[in-house]
């Protein structure tokens, strides 16, 4: 029995206190985790499921890009004591009052492009998969049956099936949303001859219209356009400093320039190219304003000199699957170019076309395993390329490109948004910083962080801030509501604001930064960003704004037509009429949420202090002292008046 007892004890494992002088603080991170693993499983679960990376599905947790909580990561140099400083976690000292709209009503009768090509795709979806079940269900004794080597007779499932599946919408996409509208958008600022135009695309057509900034008015007299022909919805529109623009559609790129002439501005087309292929992105590079790289869903690049429009192929080098394919390329600097994945991010030579630097360790650097796909990127100077995913914003630091020990994430943020971000933008932010605005389609998914600009040189220093979310357009219709605005019940605009947002931009005006953002139905809305002691003299406009938008939406009238009418007689005969002299209050007797003898109970038995049994006493109408907001002794008792 002794035995038996000691090779129990065995078994038991000894309980160690955990203290930081059991650490050995010069082990790898990877031999502390183990020791801490085996010596308190209690700190290591605490670290599991907090900070060590999760593969969360929809089945465990809904809603699981936005609600799983993340962490600002900064990089710190070889030499880093691990001391924070005091202002590391800085405030974001702005704020935002609800966005206005800044754009005339246009397209009421059409829908959203953006949307609209995703629900077809989930309804092709739907039907395959009922008639999947149809097929489960059929006869077995259904079966092809060879006719002769011409003819061959099958199952009626069966040729609806085929049918169905000769008819997808897009074999390539399979998405939550909609990645051919990624990239720089489809609203641009451009400045032509000192004046100020907003350069923006709606469907198939583009327009160019002078823009106030100070005043946020658009006009509404287009100063140009140009239409793309049926069928050619713009998924992207970019200019650049010469005036050159690039309109993207699916199977076709639109090269324009903007000439003026007589104080009048137009479009000139300068080149058309098409291909079989969908088109992914394109894009200027920053520092050879004359060359152009538009990117296919195969990952081919075409390098367009503008100059001489003559273009040459690359064959973009990795491993990738046709199906949701997205990528970019953007020009780093002299000499190279950079290819960002949905996985990795590649560095060619401009020369040579081969690749200096492949990165791919996006999974390690993540707290979600499964969803993070790389959605948005873009390159801001020449060394600070942020790039975005499902849960994350990422600053990769790519100064020295041919040595790869510098090549490396220097800051994560988590956004928190709950759709995937298809759009970045920046500006100049006080001393050294710069304003990152990062948005998705999805009207009320956008974030506003601030940066140093001069984290590349020092990464320890400089601070770090959580995501800023400004109110969205469906917060200022809110507020309209409690204001008793747009409550037009027959023309109600609550899904017109909710269209796909296919640009957003953002532009100083003296101290406040204003954020626009059009959707897919040429809707412009403001924000307007200014420091927190402004707020006394700002007001908020948006609800009365959206008001005034509101009245001239008007959908087409429908006439209601008797389609049936049903025999009531039966019931009809059984109602009884109600006498004229009946009270239909006299039968309910309200019933006192007190119970008045229990309380003169307990100011017998002095439960209750008899003081307040003559308040009690008193009726409701009687006015005890001064009941005016107004009394400055409302709280005194007379022996301190």
């Amino acid at each position: 029995m002794s035995d038996i007892k000691n090779k129990s004890n065995k078994r038991k494992k000894e309980k160690v206190e955990f203290t930081a002088e059991n650490i050995d603080n010069t082990a790898p991170v990877k031999k502390i985790l183990d020791e801490l693993q085996h010596k308190n499983t209690q700190a290591y679960m605490f670290y599991s499921r907090n900070i060590k990376q999760r593969h969360t599905t929809q089945q465990t947790l809904q809603n699981y890009h936005c609600v799983v909580p993340g962490f600002p990561l900064n990089s710190f140099d070889d030499d880093w004591d691990g001391e924070l400083n005091i202002d590391y976690f800085e405030p974001f000292c702005y704020k935002s009052l609800c966005p206005k709209m800044i754009s005339t009503l246009r397209n009421i009768e059409k829908t959203d492009p953006v949307t609209s090509y995703i629900k077809h795709k989930i309804e092709w979806q739907r039907t395959c998969r009922n008639l999947k079940l149809t097929a489960t269900f059929a006869k077995m004794v259904q079966k092809c049956e060879s006719l002769n080597d011409e003819v061959v007779q099958c199952p009626k499932h069966i040729v609806d099936m085929a049918a169905h599946l000769d008819s997808d919408p897009d074999p390539y996409f399979d998405s939550p949303y909609n990645w051919y509208y990624a990239g720089n958008g489809n609203l641009q600022l451009v400045c032509i001859d000192w004046i100020d135009y907003l350069l923006y695309s709606e469907f198939s057509t583009v327009y160019l219209s002078e823009f106030s900034k100070n005043n946020l008015l658009i006009n509404s007299e287009h100063a140009a356009s140009f239409d793309c022909g049926k069928d050619y919805n713009i998924l992207e529109t970019i200019c650049s400093a010469h005036n050159i623009i690039v309109l993207r559609t699916k199977y076709k790129i639109f090269i324009l320039k903007i000439i003026t002439e007589n104080c009048k501005v137009r479009f000139e087309t300068v080149k058309c190219v098409d291909s079989e292929t969908p088109y992914t992105s394109v894009s200027f590079d920053d520092y050879h304003k004359n060359i152009l790289y538009i990117t296919t869903l195969d990952c081919k690049l075409s390098i367009v000199n503008l100059d001489r429009i003559k273009a040459r192929s690359v064959k973009l080098k990795g491993k990738f699957t046709m199906m949701d394919n997205w990528s970019t390329v953007i020009g780093s600097g002299r000499g190279f170019y950079t290819h960002v994945g949905r996985k990795s991010i590649s560095i060619y030579d401009k020369r040579s076309n081969n690749t200096v630097f492949v990165w791919k360790e996006l999974r390690n650097m993540t707290d979600e395993i499964a969803c993070n796909d790389i959605s948005v990127a873009k390159l801001i100077g020449e060394n600070s390329l942020y790039f975005g995913t499902n849960h994350h914003l990422f600053l990769m630091d790519m100064r020295n490109i041919n040595q790869n020990d510098r090549h490396k994430i220097v800051r994560r943020w988590t956004h928190g948004m709950e759709s995937v971000p298809t759009y970045i933008s920046h500006a100049s932010f006080e001393m050294n910083k710069e304003l990152l605005v990062l948005s998705s389609q999805w009207c009320e998914d956008m974030c506003v962080l601030p940066n140093c600009s001069e984290i590349l040189k020092d990464t320890s220093s400089g601070g770090v801030v959580i995501p800023y979310r400004p109110p969205n357009i469906l917060n200022t219709f809110d507020e309209a509501k409690q204001k008793m605005l747009c409550n037009d019940l027959y023309n109600p605009i609550d899904t017109r604001l909710c269209t796909a947002i296919t640009g957003a931009l953002i532009m100083e005006r003296g101290e406040k930064y204003d954020i626009l953002m059009q959707n897919a139905l040429g809707d412009i809305t403001c924000h307007t960003l200014f420091p927190e002691y402004m707020d006394t003299f700002m007001d908020n406009e948006g609800p009365h704004n959206l008001h005034e938008w509101s009245t001239s939406f008007k959908l087409p009238t429908k006439e209601f037509e008797v389609t049936s009418i049903e025999n009531i007689a039966s019931i009809w005969k059984q109602l009884k009429k109600v006498p004229e002299d009946f009270r239909v209050g006299d039968l309910l007797k309200g019933k006192s949420p007190f119970n008045e003898a229990e309380i003169f109970e307990a100011f017998e038995n002095e439960e209750i202090d008899s003081g307040l049994q003559e308040v009690w006493m008193k009726g409701h109408n009687e006015i005890v002292g001064d009941q005016s907001s107004l009394a400055l002794n409302l709280y005194l008792s007379d022996d301190e008046k």
